[in-house]
């Protein structure tokens, strides 16, 4: 019963008369709002704006221990301390 008035009440329903329009800010042209367009000849600008970099990449060349008692013998052979980097979830918030 419960289906058959929500189907009546969505039957009854007029369409809006016009599309919603797009959000706007205040003080910024339309036109800066919408997408720019992609062109393949903008691919490589676009590739080198996005990748990491070498400086990005820094924390690649440090040899990383496999394992936390891996890590403990090798900094305590070498008087060293050690970053233990501990974290909950998804590396991206995907949780």
């Amino acid at each position: 019963m419960l289906i058959i008035t929500l189907l009546a009440a969505a039957l009854q329903q007029d369409a809006p008369a016009q599309a919603p329009r797009a959000r706007t800010i205040e003080g910024v042209a339309d036109a800066a709002l919408e997408s720019p367009a992609l062109r393949s000849s903008d691919l490589a600008a676009w590739r080198a704006h996005l990748l990491p970099g070498e400086v990005d990449m820094r924390f690649a060349r440090i040899p990383w221990e496999p394992t936390f008692l891996d890590g403990v013998g090798r900094a305590s052979e070498q008087g060293r301390p050690l970053l233990l980097w501990l974290m909950n979830g998804h590396p991206l918030g995907c949780t």
